[in-house]
């Protein structure tokens, strides 16, 4: 009779926690993997992935699929749909166990076209820069090269290894979001590879959920020289919201609300009788969320400006991570074997990141995240970069990660 992962991770758990021995061939092929991955980086950061760009989506996926039919795998493109473009990239490997592991990544970035020629890659001591390169080109690499690292020492003990690489992830896995959940309720276990911090390497117990606030204000039109006094300008009262709720991000309670887009007026010599803003909104508590949003409301109906209007929307996007007992087993397995090759991971409550581990965890399955390698400057206007000291150890990690959910 076969034991499901999600009891085996259990009994685990309860076991008291014993150092294991390095695996020293799976050691010496991470060691090995390590400078074919910094190449790799290059070559995945040269190509610009924001996640509408139609051609550079395209090319990513190609070359992927090229490198898991390289490893071995049986690979299916599934189209993306708008806005998402590319496809989705799942690769199949046959095992000779029973164990069904699912690995996940995203191709897309956030920086749009031109970015990369003013931050090329570049390598500067034990960093490499580039746009994208933590998140996360960082966790496609891991993963090719923990799967190269398996094959270099023949192993195939697991049922069905799949790999699934997101095109949208960035835009809330619009399109993906249905792909994630239906694979990972197909498997017995999920590990998602986004980045994790330089210096300390956290591995979170929970992610955020995520949405977007709009709020959209009307006024009313007039001409900005001649009459701006029978107008109401819509982008001032806007802007006074704008300042008036900053208050609401609350990190202490795992709520972050931000403030991040801005649209209003058509030409420059009419009052706009319309403006919308959008905040970039997320929760690790519902009670929480929903709190904060009844405090926007109330704000809203005090205008600045007179006989202005406005109205709130919620966007509810990807769900929020918690890690159950088995998946906190999977975060309790990884920090053991991260110590086999010097490697230390430090556990933290939450992060008010959002990520697939959210989709993935809709199936009831045992997630784990953070498996990417550590990074700084992710969705930032500084240059993003990757500790390459880190990669040989990352590579090792999800390769044994693989081999002992594998079981005998």
């Amino acid at each position: 009779m076969r034991i499901p992962l999600s009891a085996f991770l259990l009994v685990m758990l309860a076991l008291p926690a014993q150092a294991a021995p390095r695996d020293d061939r799976l050691w010496a092929a991470a060691q090995a993997e390590a400078p074919l991955a910094v190449d790799t980086l290059r070559s995945l950061v040269n190509i610009e992935t924001p996640t509408r760009e139609v051609g550079g989506m395209a090319e990513m996926g190609d070359i992927l699929a090229a490198r898991l039919i390289a490893l071995g795998a049986a690979v299916e493109k599934i189209p993306a749909a708008a806005p998402a473009h590319g496809s989705v990239i799942i690769g199949r490997f046959a095992g000779t166990g029973t164990a069904k592991i699912v690995l996940i990544a995203h191709m897309d970035t956030i920086y749009p076209v031109g970015t990369l020629a003013k931050r090329p890659f570049r390598i500067q001591g034990d960093r490499a820069y580039g746009p994208g390169i933590a998140d996360d080109k960082s966790g496609l690499t891991v993963i090719l090269h923990s799967l190269a690292a398996l094959k270099a020492v023949g192993f195939r003990r697991f049922g069905q290894l799949t790999v699934m690489f997101n095109t949208d992830e960035e835009q809330t896995s619009v399109f993906s979001a249905k792909i994630v959940t239906d694979l990972a309720s197909q498997a017995d276990v999920i590990m998602s590879f986004e980045p994790s911090t330089v210096g300390v390497e956290i591995i979170p117990r929970a992610a955020a959920g995520n949405g977007e606030t709009r709020v959209i204000v009307s006024g009313r039109a007039s001409h900005a020289g001649g009459a701006p006094e029978r107008g109401r300008n819509a982008l001032v009262e806007a802007a006074d919201i704008v300042l008036k709720t900053r208050d609401l991000d609350d990190p202490a309670n795992g709520f972050r609300f931000n403030w991040t887009q801005i649209n209003g007026g058509t030409i420059r010599n009419q009052i706009p009788d319309q403006a919308v803003i959008s905040a970039d909104t997320r929760h690790l508590s519902k009670s929480v969320l929903d709190d904060k949003l009844a405090q926007l409301a109330q704000r809203l109906t005090t205008p600045l400006v007179p006989d202005t209007t406005a109205r709130m929307e919620y966007r509810p996007g990807r769900p929020g991570y918690f890690a159950d007992a088995a998946s906190a087993a999977l975060i309790d397995k990884a920090v053991s074997i991260y110590k086999e090759v010097g490697g230390v991971l430090t556990p933290v409550p939450a992060m008010t990141a959002s990520t697939d581990a959210g989709y993935a965890q809709l199936s009831g399955k045992p997630v784990i995240e953070g498996l990417g390698l550590p990074g700084y400057g992710y969705h930032s206007s500084q240059e993003e970069y990757v500790d390459l000291s880190r990669i040989a150890p990352r590579i090792y990690l999800a390769a044994k990660m693989v081999i002992e959910l594998s079981g005998q």
